[in-house]
């Protein structure tokens, strides 16, 4: 029953923990209070598996160089159109010019000039900006110059969200003002690079009233720190300095690199150092989505369903291994979940946030262990009040003391206790001992002088005494098997402990004219154990059928082999027991109703199967298969 019990209160140990992994998982997971744990982790697998630096893809950088050769910025207009004019001779695939031209300068010519370019060279993807102008006022979207907007090849935004720690990484495949509209700049300037036909939307302008509107995030990958991307200076294409050639079947991004220039953003390559230009960031742009590389993030559902799978994970080893490798158990599968959320974007273009699931990981070991040293804790304060009960002079002098312990007090006491019981079970033994070998001797003389009596005296005399001597051979033996220990124990082979034990009640079978069938003891059947208390079992287990069977009935002897132990059991026909008479077969001085009335029958046969199957490490135990009955001994493999 302690051990149902135990089993009992382990399952809802696991089932608490199970439902405070999932509860955690599943929190973590729609309140999204561990995002920057998710990046972080994003982060790391950016910098484990870089992307390689794309060759056909180039920045023409406005630098600290270009500034010092060419003047102070804003320069006029008709500088970038002969710009233009340089690179589109060499054929390019398509040109980004990442510098926002949404208001007329003071030279007219110069702006003249600057659309006669952008319209002779055919391929100009040009940025459109969504801003507020004014502090607190309505978000408007400002495109272009119209003159320049009606030369140019594509449109899209310049706009690189940034998450919720501030650092950029990702981007909406469509965004506006009111309704998401425009395309992203760079996938204006791949659809252009790839001869598709233009997109434009039909209107532009301001729409106070609504909020801006994206859609399809995805996240994407960078090809390293600031720097990492082909570049070139302006002022060496416009002095002429670089080969024409250069910009043939490359996608060129004009934009400004210099600092104190344009935009500058924190990116997971470069977050606690120097920031990256905002083109550069077009430009990892552009190659993800050249090479189909875009990060899909799970949604929100899918993130709680991975999420709570994941935290229950750590169940399938908890309950059933020591705190040592439990603990390294639970190290290894925070390592795996980590490694999956920092790989799993790169090698499957998905993205998992494993905060959820990782905070689950991390907490997984401290709950379990907590719970067990709380019924550790449980199962001592039992143990201390039934010891209380049983031996009142070795435990605490009231409850109240016993909660005011400490862990180690507490196991101090019991093992007091336990080994005050240890000394008084010993002494029993001891005390049985004596008392069986002492009163067996003077026993077994009475019934050898009570042959030679007469047959009134026999019958009168016999039956008492041999039912004490029965009593006394129970008690030693019963004693002997309590006190097996381990080095008592060899190699024996089963088969041949229950063929000794078969023939040593040959004869009374043959009298009753009962049948003993053997089967499966020809072969060896290695078990580790006493062979004297095991030849003990069987001689019990048979003589239980010989009394317990109906008359004439045949009783089978045989072995079982089974994976992980050995089975070996005494069969005979016989009707199901009741419930209360199966509680009651493997107690002391428990007796059936037929063998009460043996005169030798001290009800501690099957107490000593029991204790000797115990012993071994095993245990006991009936069936009732198809109207017969078969007491089993099960013993551990060798």
């Amino acid at each position: 029953m302690s051990g149902l019990t135990g089993q009992t209160a382990r399952q809802k140990g696991n089932r608490l923990l199970g439902a405070l992994l999932l509860l955690v998982a599943l929190f973590v997971s729609a309140t999204g209070l561990l995002t920057r744990i998710d990046y972080l982790v994003f982060d790391v697998g950016q910098r484990i598996f870089p992307r390689p630096v794309p060759d056909d893809i180039l920045i023409v950088a406005i630098d600290e160089e270009s500034l010092s050769r060419l003047g102070r910025w804003p320069w006029v207009r008709d500088r970038h159109a002969q710009l233009l004019d340089r690179i589109c001779r060499s054929a390019p695939r398509a040109i980004g010019l990442d510098i926002a031209f949404s208001e007329p300068s003071d030279q007219a010519e110069s702006d003249a000039a600057l659309a006669e370019a952008v319209q002779r060279c055919g391929r100009v993807v040009l940025p459109l900006v969504i801003e507020t102008p004014v502090r607190g006022g309505a978000l408007i979207e400002s495109p272009p110059l119209p003159a320049l907007l009606e030369g140019a090849a594509g449109l899209g935004r310049v706009s690189v969200r940034l998450d919720e720690d501030g650092i950029a990484r990702s981007v909406d495949l469509r965004e506006g003002v009111g309704s998401p509209a425009w395309p992203l700049f760079s996938d204006e300037l791949l659809r252009v690079s790839r001869g598709q036909p233009p997109r434009l939307p039909a209107a532009i302008g301001a729409a106070p009233d609504f909020v801006l509107v994206r859609e399809g995030r995805r996240l994407f990958e960078y090809s390293g720190p600031p720097g990492s991307m082909r570049s070139i200076s302006y002022a060496d294409v416009l002095s002429g300095t670089v080969p024409e050639e250069f910009f043939r079947n490359r996608m060129v991004l004009i934009g400004v690199t210099a600092s104190g220039l344009g935009d500058f953003l924190p990116t997971p390559v470069s977050a606690l150092s120097y920031p990256m230009p905002g083109v550069e960031v077009q430009a990892n742009v552009l190659r993800a989505l050249d090479e189909g590389r875009l990060i899909v993030p799970l949604s929100r559902v899918w993130v709680s369903i991975l999420c709570g799978l994941l935290a229950l994970i750590p169940l399938l080893w908890l309950p059933r291994l020591r705190p040592l490798p439990g603990l390294l158990a639970s190290l290894v599968w925070i390592l795996f979940i980590l490694t999956l959320g920092a790989t799993l974007p790169a090698v499957a273009l998905v993205w998992f946030p494993p905060g959820g699931a990782l905070l689950a990981a991390l907490l997984a070991f401290p709950l379990w262990s907590g719970l067990r040293l709380e019924a550790a804790r449980r199962h001592l304060d039992a143990e201390l009040r039934l010891l209380g009960e049983q031996l009142p002079e070795t435990t605490p002098e009231s409850a109240d003391l016993v909660q005011k312990m400490s862990f180690e007090q507490r196991i101090a006491w019991v093992q007091q206790a336990q080994e005050h019981l240890r000394l008084l079970e010993r002494q029993r033994n001891e005390a049985l001992a004596f008392i069986s070998h002492d009163l067996r001797s003077p026993l077994a003389s009475v019934v050898h002088e009570l042959e030679g009596k007469s047959v009134c005296e026999t019958v009168r005399l016999r039956p008492p005494l041999l039912r004490a001597l029965g009593m006394v051979q129970e008690f030693l033996q019963l004693a002997r098997a309590e006190a097996l220990m381990p080095e008592q124990m060899k190699e024996v082979d089963l088969g041949a402990v229950l063929h000794q034990a078969a023939d040593e009640l040959h004869e009374r079978f043959r009298k009753e004219g009962r049948e003993l069938v053997r089967i499966g003891l020809d072969e060896p059947v290695w078990v580790h154990g006493n062979f004297e208390s095991l030849e003990r079992c069987g001689i019990n287990l048979l003589h239980n059928a010989l009394v317990h069977a109906p008359d004439k009935a045949p009783v089978r002897l045989g072995v079982d082999r089974q994976p992980r132990e050995v089975r070996f059991w005494v069969e005979n026909p016989g009707e199901m027991l009741g419930e209360a008479e199966i509680e009651r077969l493997f107690l002391r001085f428990s007796r059936g109703e037929r063998g009460a009335s043996q005169p030798t029958s001290t009800g501690l046969g099957l107490y000593y199967v029991r204790t000797v199957a115990e012993r071994h490490g095993g245990s006991a135990g009936v069936d009732f298969p198809d109207g017969r009955i078969r007491f089993w001994v099960a013993l551990p493999k060798r």
